[in-house]
């Protein structure tokens, strides 16, 4: 079935209309897209950064969706689904590896992002990825990565391909590759979670990283060691000692 996809030329954000037509009992869109957001929103309150067009900007909204527990877990497995996509559709582009919990990588610097939200037992995922930026302002230049700028590094003639900016069409299949993989590994992590958490392995740039961990008292920095099979992530502390948990932010 193709997926029902509301597109906007601009709008604040795609989380708030997801938000609105969920909370309004309105079924008529699976997913929302934006070609510019003035108000896109990251993880903890972070600004997301675009230009027209240039971006994917999409909330998808999970309707009677087999929520894993905890619910953030949806975060990791979009993620994971989005990482796939990518490669499924650039087949030159290098393998899209990921950051606890819920950061695309390529080449050290952010690809991408996701933020989950619940209405109900309804699930709302924005995902922002850079698709076709030639640049970046210069606060994110050494932070951010686009797919065009990490094809002219491993495969000029294909990145020569890649216009400018991105069209509705062409959003609208990577639209719909991530959101059927999302469901797929939702039934997975229900059925067979262990398989999920090697496909996660074989893309994880998390060990090795410094996080904070907010669900301890002064919320101390900790190495990242390895995820868990509960997909909760394993940090050695200042003291030597270890700790485990999904409560964490980069540093």
């Amino acid at each position: 079935m193709s997926l029902r996809i509301e597109f906007h030329a601009e709008l604040d954000s795609t989380q708030r209309r997801a938000h609105e037509l969920v909370v309004r009992g309105v079924a008529l869109y699976d997913a929302i897209c934006a070609d510019h957001q003035t108000a896109g929103r990251g993880r903890q309150g972070a600004t997301w950064y675009d230009q027209p067009s240039q971006s994917l900007l999409v909330s998808l909204i999970l309707r009677e969706a087999p929520l894993p527990e905890p619910v953030g877990l949806i975060s990791l497995l979009a993620a994971l689904a989005a990482a796939n996509a990518l490669n499924h559709h650039y087949p030159e582009l290098p393998l899209v590896q990921l950051k606890y919990p819920n950061d695309l990588v390529l080449q050290q610097r952010k690809l991408g992002g996701i933020l989950t939200e619940l209405v109900g037992r309804t699930a709302i995922v924005g995902i922002g990825i850079n698709l076709a930026q030639r640049t970046f302002p210069p606060e994110l230049d050494e932070r951010a990565i686009s797919v065009w700028q990490a094809l002219c590094i491993s495969s000029p003639a294909t990145s020569a391909a890649i216009a400018p900016t991105v069209s509705r069409e062409e959003r609208a299949t990577l639209i719909q590759a991530i959101y059927h993989d999302l469901w797929q590994l939702l039934l997975r992590w229900h059925a067979e979670p262990t398989s999920v958490l090697q496909h996660w392995h074989a893309r994880d740039a998390s060990v090795g990283r410094p996080y904070r961990i907010q669900d301890l008292p002064d919320q101390p920095i900790g190495i990242a060691e390895d995820i868990e099979s509960d997909f909760r992530l394993r940090l050695r502390l200042p003291d030597g000692t270890h700790y485990t948990t999904y409560y964490v932010s980069g540093v």
